[in-house]
């Protein structure tokens, strides 16, 4: 899938009635990191990024499934990479799972791109 300029929101996401959820397609792309450790999710072919416009990009497959599951979506699809890469680094909006299974801002060393278990 290509990067585009329309994107869609979490809150755009987290609102839109079930209705319209059922007949979008979600998809979660491996999107680069070690091992393709970092993953993306699109709606309708637009990314998903963040009220500030960044891609949200999540450190584990396991990090956008929970961040859908928070959103009751339970179905979607296994994407493909992006055209161009794309660098989990400051300029986008991390996501990782905390001890607590909650979801939380990565640190910086995981934006970068280091990653600590």
């Amino acid at each position: 899938m290509e990067r585009t300029r329309q994107v869609a929101t979490w809150l755009e996401l987290a609102v839109a009635p079930e209705w319209r959820r059922n007949t979008c397609r979600i998809r979660v792309h491996p999107v680069g990191g070690r091992e393709d450790h970092c993953f993306a999710i699109s709606m309708n072919d637009r990314w998903l990024c963040s009220g500030s416009g960044g891609l949200t990009v999540f450190c584990g497959r396991d990090t956008a499934a929970r961040f859908l599951k928070l959103l009751r979506i339970d179905d979607f699809e296994a994407g493909k990479p992006p055209v161009e890469p794309v660098s989990c680094d400051a300029s986008r909006y991390c996501l990782c799972i905390d001890r607590n299974s909650g979801l939380k801002r990565c640190s910086a060393s995981k934006a970068a791109g280091q990653y600590h278990s």
